[in-house]
């Protein structure tokens, strides 16, 4: 089997970040945009490049996305996720609602999602990666600053990434970018009561995005125990590939496609 290597691209609303080393030594580092792609590295190796949960969820408030604080993943959930894979499924759904809170200014709602993540990255050994940016100290310090909050959120994931390819476990990262990928889908199906041309375009192009996640979560599948993340996914993909001549959902198909990811994702929130 190939080896396979997962990267996230963690920029939102700019095409570069500042990335804070654990020692707190602040070296700016440029960052490029980088499109969703597969890349491969040699015959043995087949790297993913994806945009990171942030960046999805802003894509998507860029296009109209409102905030409705109701619909994220109830943080007292993090309790009762008892297997390694709906753990990491779910702590990929929790980084997609805090970063749907800092996209949206909900300060303290994202406080509330990383003692969250806290307590699951516990569960899957990757408390180092909250700890080591001291997140809560700079989120209540930039209250009200989206573009600090932005970067911090930024940096989670940007550590998180480097941590699971030091320590080969880019399978996990896949499975968790899975959960954030459909969790930020299900509220931008969910979020808005009234037809939006330009989101509706957005969560089209999503079947880009889809079809490297499965491939990625494929290849992460060796004991069988993602089969259903994988047929949850190809679902969703059906769907999203149903467009019609312009590249666009209809309506009746945005509504199969809202009833497809709401009951997946209400299916792996339930544990």
């Amino acid at each position: 089997m190939k080896k396979l290597s997962f990267k996230l691209i963690s920029i939102a609303i700019v095409s570069s970040a500042i990335i804070y080393s654990c020692g707190g030594n602040e070296e700016p580092k440029e960052v490029e945009e980088t499109t969703t792609e597969e890349v491969k590295v040699d015959e043995n190796e087949t790297t993913y490049v994806l945009p990171s949960p942030l960046q999805i969820v802003n894509l998507f408030k860029s296009a109209g996305l409102e905030y409705v604080g109701s619909l994220t993943n109830p943080i007292d959930n993090a309790n009762k996720y008892n297997d390694k894979s709906t753990q990491k499924v779910n702590f990929g759904i929790f980084s997609a609602d805090m970063a749907y809170a800092i996209t949206n200014n909900q300060t303290q709602e994202a406080i509330n999602y990383l003692n969250a993540l806290r307590k699951m990255s516990e569960k899957i050994w990757m408390t180092d990666i909250i700890n080591c940016i001291g997140l809560a100290g700079r989120l209540e310090k930039n209250v009200g600053n989206e573009d600090s909050l932005t970067s911090i959120m930024a940096d989670l994931q940007m550590d998180m990434d480097q941590y699971l390819e030091e320590n080969g476990s880019s399978n996990t990262g896949s499975v968790i970018f899975a959960g954030a990928w459909i969790e930020s889908m299900y509220l931008a199906l969910n979020a808005n009561k009234n037809s939006n041309e330009k989101l509706n375009n957005r969560l089209a192009e999503q079947s880009i995005i889809v079809s490297n996640i499965i491939n990625a979560v494929k290849q992460a599948n060796e004991d069988g125990s993602l089969n259903n993340l994988v047929s949850d996914l190809e679902k969703i993909n059906t769907s999203l590939s149903a467009t019609d001549a312009n590249g666009a959902l209809t309506p009746e198909k945005l509504n199969e496609l809202k009833t497809t990811v709401t009951d997946i994702r209400n299916n792996i929130t339930k544990g």
